[in-house]
């Protein structure tokens, strides 16, 4: 069973020179955790869920990464939400 969950976005989002709709998004490990924490307090949440991001998407499109911050900065807070939901679905499944 893939741990990985793969999400078709309501929009077309520009990242890797190229305009994608689709995500594909891993759980979280504690390393990410950590780390995302060493670049974004965790008290900051939108930063903190960017670095998180940046850490959890496996692609978008053919887009392999690395994802950087100013890529998920460059969507509207309703765009980053169906990747952040995302996310929290690949976490639940990572919990099985």
């Amino acid at each position: 069973m893939s741990l990985t969950i793969t999400k078709k976005l309501p929009f077309k989002w520009k990242v890797g020179g190229k305009e994608v709709q689709e995500v594909e998004v891993r759980p979280a490990t504690m390393a990410d955790v950590c780390d995302a924490e060493g670049e974004a307090s965790a008290m900051q949440m939108n930063n903190f869920n960017i670095q998180m991001a940046c850490r959890q998407v496996v692609r978008a499109g053919d887009f392999t990464g690395p994802f950087v911050a100013s890529h998920f900065k460059e969507l509207r807070a309703n765009q980053f939400g169906v990747i952040v939901n995302a996310m929290r679905e690949a976490d639940q499944l990572g919990e099985g």
